[in-house]
């Protein structure tokens, strides 16, 4: 598994996973769907998953990298 984010990409996503997985675990009655709560709990842990690995499938699959090639 080659890393394909860059260290901005990865701080960014970690971010967003702190964010929507804690709206999944402690939101209250913010949500009253939980399917939805469950979507949003499963897209901040792959945010999570990508920052601790620095590695995307959905990039990999699209052939992106945002990450610096070294010469």
């Amino acid at each position: 598994m080659k890393k394909n984010l860059h260290p901005l990409d990865r701080s960014i996503r970690g971010v967003i996973g702190i964010l929507f997985t804690g709206i999944a675990l402690f939101n209250g009655d913010l949500l009253n769907d939980p399917l939805l709560e469950t979507l949003i709990g499963i897209f901040g842990s792959l945010n999570l998953i990508s920052l601790a690995f620095g590695w995307c499938p959905v990039y990999h699959l699209a052939n992106i990298s945002t990450c610096k090639e070294k010469e």
